[in-house]
Order: C-alpha cells, then structure tokens, then sequence
C-alpha cells in the first residue's frame, strides 16, 4: 500500500528531550559538540572549526526552506533545561526510504538519549513521512551505535566495504535497517490490549 507523506510536525518530543529546528543562536553549541574529537570519532566530518560549524549550521538552516523538505537536521535539547546536547537528522534518500543519524556531546553518553532520539526519528519517519523502510549507515567499529540500532529493532542487512572515502581512509559501514512491516509488528506486540 502505498503512503502518501504528510510532513513532520516540529518539534517532535519524547520524554526527555524535544527534537526542533536549529537557529542561528545555536552556533556556540554546535561548536562544542561537533569540535570534539570523541563525538566525530565515528562519522565521516570533524571535528569542525567555529567556521566549519557556523557553515554547517548555515547550511541546515537554509534546508528547513526547502519544499518539499526532505531532509530534518535537528537539534537535541534537553527538554526540562533546554540546553541543546547534539543533533539528528532524518533524510529521505528516496521514495519512502529514510535515514536517521544522530550524535550527542559526550558528556551526554550513556543516559540512553541516543535510544530515545533514534526511536523518535523511526516513529516519525513511519507515522508522519510514509517510510516504507527506516535506514542507519554505521562504522563497523562504532559497537554504541550499532546498540542503539539493534535496540530500536533495526536489523543488520549489509556490510558495505570502502562505503566512503573521508578523514583520509576508507570506511567500511554497516547498514541497519527497519521496515514498515516489522515496525507495525512490534508496535502491536507493545501494545497494550
């Protein structure tokens, strides 16, 4: 059956965190997360540079006017102190395919956010986009983030060797991934009746 996507209501919520659009004031934040070499360890950019950042920032910005948008870069605060701690983004690659992503400062570690963020992106993704599948590309040495992907019922699909070429080598990348269907399933398993 085929979804017709109806856009994503802003900002999405959980029950620690609010997921929203970013603003030019969110510059200083973006530099604290996204200069750490722990949080970039992983993914294919960084650390950045208060510039490298500021473009970066200038850049999701400027998506939020796209239309259709097809791409949700978010910021992640905490929503009793709104301090925003990282970022996720959920972007349809093609027709009902969409892939989330997220990283969060590393004092932010370990408190299962990172959970909470991609369970929210999936949920939205399948209730609010029309995702047919939910994707996640990860390091096949990044073991946290592949946690998080198997905890929200990902399943591993693919390994794709030399996926891309950054930071001066190769990366070899798992893919994850998580369809409509299983989705339903287990959403009706949880559910009580």
């Amino acid at each position: 059956m085929s979804r017709r996507a109806r856009g994503l209501s802003l900002p999405l919520q959980t029950a620690r965190l609010r997921l929203r659009d970013f603003t030019t004031e969110d510059l200083d934040a973006v530099l604290a997360y996204s200069s750490d070499p722990r949080v970039t360890r992983y993914l294919f950019f960084g650390p950045r540079d208060r510039q490298s950042s500021a473009e970066y920032l200038e850049a999701m910005i400027e998506a939020q006017r796209e239309r259709p948008r097809v791409r949700f870069e978010l910021a992640v605060e905490q929503a009793d102190t709104a301090d925003l701690i990282g970022a996720c983004d959920l972007s349809m690659i093609e027709r009902g395919v969409f892939d989330l992503g997220y990283m969060l400062g590393a004092a932010y570690w370990g408190r299962g956010y990172a959970t909470e963020i991609a369970r929210a992106l999936a949920e939205a993704a399948f209730r609010d986009l029309g995702a047919e599948r939910v994707i996640s590309t990860v390091d096949v040495n990044n073991r946290g983030s592949i946690h998080v992907l198997e905890k929200i019922g990902m399943r591993w699909e693919a390994v794709f060797r030399k996926h891309r070429r950054a930071k001066n080598r190769w990366w070899d990348c798992h893919l994850y991934v998580l369809p409509r269907e299983i989705w339903e399933s287990e959403r009706l398993l949880s559910t009580p009746g």
